[in-house]
């Protein structure tokens, strides 16, 4: 149960965005009705891409606006706005932990997760959880890890509809062994942005929104920073390319 924050942006993307996203850490929304209150602190990560190239990838096992780290790795994706010339593209994804019960918490299971496949890296962060899932420390990897796993597994780099149509054979797969609170993930390939919002239980907490502000398009688990409240709807799959052109699909 985690916060979510993507761009792809042919402008800048601003310091106080990072500032806004690290907020929900300790404001975000959390389960209604849940006993523990304790927010989204129990881990942070950011991937940063330029021109399709992973530029950045720095993660933390504490509370994101205690730490000096996050702020750091903000500040050099927004200096980069300076001196980057015209048609470079940019794509971020951050992510705030609220690890699920007895999940191990540390830096190595903060969000996102990179993994390489036909020459592409590939960045991944997750809200929601497998139902059943054994936890474990090292060697078995969390229920996200595994979730990018399969997910990977799934893509054909052959396939037109790609990533579309791997995260249908994904969630079918997740239905069949497990079930799911919710399925909701942003990844990218340092190209394109792809957001796909899926729940089972509690759709008023697993939330995505979106919005186009002309040279960038934000993606957020809770509006910040002007975000408008375009909800993307369940099942549904938002891909973001790097001329910032948006294709929404019906997954399921």
């Amino acid at each position: 149960m985690c916060r979510l924050f993507g761009a792809v942006s042919q402008g800048p993307i601003y310091y106080d965005l990072f500032e806004e996203f690290a907020d929900l850490a300790v404001v975000g929304d959390t389960p209604s009705g849940h006993p523990d209150e304790r927010g989204h602190q129990d881990g942070w990560g950011i991937a940063f891409f330029e021109n399709g190239k992973l530029a950045q990838h720095v993660r933390g096992r504490g509370a994101a606006p205690s730490e000096p780290r996050y702020f750091g790795c903000a500040w050099k994706i927004a200096r980069l706005n300076i001196d980057r010339k015209a048609g470079v593209s940019l794509v971020v994804i951050a992510h705030l932990r609220r690890a699920s019960t007895k999940a191990p918490v540390g830096e190595e299971w903060s969000h996102p997760f990179i993994a390489s496949k036909a020459g592409r890296t590939w960045a991944f962060a997750h809200n929601g959880g497998l139902n059943d899932f054994p936890v474990r420390r090292e060697p078995m990897p969390t229920d996200s890890q595994a979730l990018f796993e399969e997910l990977l597994r799934n893509l054909d780099d052959a396939d037109p509809k790609g990533v579309a149509a791997a995260t249908r054979a994904t969630v079918e797969e997740a239905r069949r062994k497990n079930g799911y609170s919710s399925l909701n993930f942003l990844l990218t390939d340092g190209s394109s942005l792809h957001a796909f919002r899926e729940f089972q239980e509690n759709g008023d907490y697993y939330t995505l929104y979106h919005d186009h502000f002309g040279e960038a398009v934000l993606v957020c688990s809770q509006p910040i920073l002007g975000m408008r409240e375009n909800l993307l709807e369940k099942g549904h799959l938002l891909s973001v390319g790097p001329d910032l052109g948006v294709v929404r699909t019906r997954v399921l």
